[in-house]
């Protein structure tokens, strides 16, 4: 199977099951974010992760062909962009959840999931 595929299907279920996570149990959000930004080294790891990940991804997959594939490779970009985000500038991160962005965690989720479905059906 392409790995193009692959990633679609991975990455809609993911966004499926996260849109789902912030409709139904968005109110505990706030609390995760309090606890993860209060540990730095699991902040840190995570943009470890998410460097490592991403780039293994973008190594193989990076098409700018102007196709769905494309949104794949935006979405690997994005995901190493807030990786390094996690590694050098935490704090920025942590600043930008406003608690105006939380209350529309609902819309977030729909949208996720809306997302999620494209994805998982193209992939």
């Amino acid at each position: 199977m392409d790995l193009t595929l692959t990633v679609a299907k991975v990455l809609g279920m993911y966004l499926i099951i996260s849109g789902g996570f912030l409709i139904f149990r968005g109110k505990t959000v706030p609390h995760l974010l309090k606890d993860f930004y209060g540990h730095p080294a699991i902040v840190y790891l995570t943009g470890i992760i998410l460097i490592f990940l991403s780039s293994l991804f973008l190594i193989e997959h990076n098409i700018w062909d102007g196709s769905w594939r494309t949104v794949i490779t935006v979405f690997a970009w994005a995901v190493l962009l807030k990786g390094v985000g996690y590694i050098f500038f935490p704090e920025a991160l942590q600043r930008m959840v406003s608690k105006k962005m939380l209350q529309t965690l609902n819309l977030f989720g729909v949208i996720a999931i809306v997302a999620g479905l494209v994805l998982f059906y193209l992939g």
